[in-house]
């Protein structure tokens, strides 16, 4: 086969923008960082204890260095990708690969050590992006592994909608764009750490840009919430295009359905902002919302599961001989007698597992998979999720039992860990406050019982003068005003800001293998959906 011709007058713009992802990536650690600081400084007194501060910096540290081992095989994956895309489009051209970057020049036409880096012919030549995409859709092993990915964004998205907006956590939209970018697993565990140093809605800051937004997009009173269908038709859309991925890889339909596949995910993020106030309902309490949360996490538990059932049983039956084959085979150091005889000795389910072994990109996927995972779940037991509102969030007809370890409600488990709401009691405080205040029985019987001619045993005499006991003064029962039935005003409950549970020194693994099982059983998108569905409702 005769060389391509080596085009001499390359577009820079895929240059530039592999460039623009590079630095993208460094600014949004950086706009990241100052959100975490924000958090951080916004913490109240009743946050700022020795014993929550010790708690929450180890289990930022945690999920943290997760995030670091995320982005690291993130690095390692892309960079394998990218040097086997330039070695197959090299040997196509019939251009010497150096043995070093640092031995060859990047721009210079002629010769340096024996070998040139056609950086912007490469990437003028080759959409890496794409084929990226287009690797993992093409065949039906590696999509078991890249939709779960898919599916899983859009749990997380949603989350992020939800529950940052409701902590007011700064720049979100930086958070959902390193997902992209780089990884689901550090932008995850990122996240995670936000929420560690967040317990509570922190003041948002009155900047020049701020000011902006509110001009463009007025702010929405306090407990609004979206109604429904403003999460449910770009979840619909989303997961539509996500099922047709695979009948469009390949074609030139490609790039248009994985565009709006990703833009589409960042939905739920951006509309609550966007959209009228009448979109939506203004409640008495952001408790009252928790009907309509709990549908929307149903919903994608259920799609979701359905999607990785259909993946899952096409990986199974797809069992040509030539499925491991891409277009980067040719670079592919493979044994093939090896290959071959590992084909037909393995089982269907070896062999969608083992597809984490065709490319670097697959293998970036499964990578990203298994640790997203392994973090979710640490995640369900560091915050002692509700294994009941796990399951209620992944099984629609789901109905509690109380003879049922799963059917425990908040009411029967053990208060272990105060909840964070000493900065604003919440209504249920108030009330209960109000409750405890002494009522005429209670007087009553703590009268009698200071008198000590009432008790039945003789107190012994002391030498000296007889001590006086002054008698307790009568309380008439009308002065007391009965508050048993108090409820807070709806402008009180509206006026509550909602704290958090500190995370305890004993994890809840039984919440942990829940997520587990049902990532297991219905991919990363249904276990998603479940956990993140309980953390939005089990405050």
């Amino acid at each position: 086969m005769a060389p391509v011709v080596l085009e001499l007058t390359p577009s820079y713009i895929p240059l530039f923008l592999s460039t623009l992802h590079v630095t993208t990536v460094a600014g949004l650690l950086y706009i990241i960082g100052l959100g975490l600081c924000r958090s951080q400084v916004g913490l109240g007194p009743a946050q700022d204890t020795r014993h929550r501060t010790s708690q929450r910096l180890k289990l930022a540290t945690a999920f943290g260095s997760l995030a670091a081992l995320g982005f690291s095989l993130a690095v390692t994956s892309g960079l394998g990708y990218l040097t086997l895309s330039y070695k197959v489009w090299a040997f196509e051209r019939g251009i010497e690969v150096p043995d070093s970057v640092f031995k060859s020049s990047l721009w210079s036409s002629a010769p340096v050590n024996g070998s040139n880096l056609y950086l912007a012919q490469w990437l003028s030549d080759t959409p890496i992006y794409f084929d990226a995409f287009e690797i993992l859709t093409e065949k039906a092993r590696r999509l078991w592994w890249g939709q779960q990915l898919d599916l899983a964004i859009v749990s997380w998205t949603t989350l992020l909608a939800i529950e940052g907006r409701r902590r007011k956590i700064p720049f979100l939209w930086a958070y959902a764009l390193e997902a992209h970018l780089v990884s689901l697993s550090f932008a995850q565990n990122l996240f995670y750490v936000s929420l560690l140093l967040t317990p509570s809605p922190i003041p948002l800051q009155d900047t020049r840009l701020a000011k902006f937004l509110n001009k463009v997009f007025p702010a929405k009173p306090q407990n609004w919430a979206p109604n429904l269908s403003v999460f449910l038709v770009p979840l619909a859309l989303s997961y539509a295009a996500i099922f047709s991925l695979p009948s469009v890889s390949g074609t030139t339909w490609f790039p248009t359905v994985i565009t709006m596949a990703k833009l589409l995910s960042f939905a739920p993020l951006f509309l609550p902002a966007i959209i009228p106030e009448s979109w939506g309902t203004t409640h008495s309490h952001i408790h009252d919302a928790y009907r309509d949360i709990s549908k929307v996490f149903q919903v994608m538990s259920v799609v979701s599961a359905l999607l990785h059932a259909k993946a899952s049983v096409n990986g199974l039956l797809y069992n040509l001989p030539d499925a491991y084959k891409h277009r980067h085979s040719i670079k592919i150091p493979f044994d093939t007698e090896k290959r071959s005889a590992w084909d037909r000795s393995a089982t269907a389910f070896e062999k969608v597992l083992g597809a984490v072994m065709d490319h670097p990109v697959v293998a970036a996927a499964g990578k990203d998979v298994l640790l997203s995972a392994l973090s979710l779940g640490l995640w369900a037991a560091v915050r002692a999720m509700d294994a009941g509102d796990i399951a209620k969030s992944a099984v629609p007809s789901y109905v509690a039992f109380g003879s049922s370890p799963l059917g425990k409600t908040s009411a029967d488990a053990p208060e272990t860990e105060p909840r964070l709401n000493d900065e604003a009691p919440g209504p249920s405080s108030i009330a209960s406050k109000l409750r405890d205040r002494p009522t005429q029985s209670r007087i009553s019987n703590i009268s009698s019982s200071n008198d000590p001619s009432d008790d039945g045993v003789p107190m012994p005499r002391k030498r000296g003068h007889p001590q006086k006991i002054k008698a307790e003064p009568k309380v008439d029962p009308e002065e007391i005003p009965d508050d048993g039935t108090y409820e807070p005003t709806p402008e009180e409950q509206s006026s509550i800001v909602e704290g958090d549970i500190i995370p305890g020194d004993e994890f809840d693994w039984e919440s942990a293998a829940l997520a587990w099982v049902l990532t297991v059983l219905g991919g990363l998108g249904a276990g998603s959906a479940a956990v993140f569905g309980a953390e939005c409702v089990s405050r």
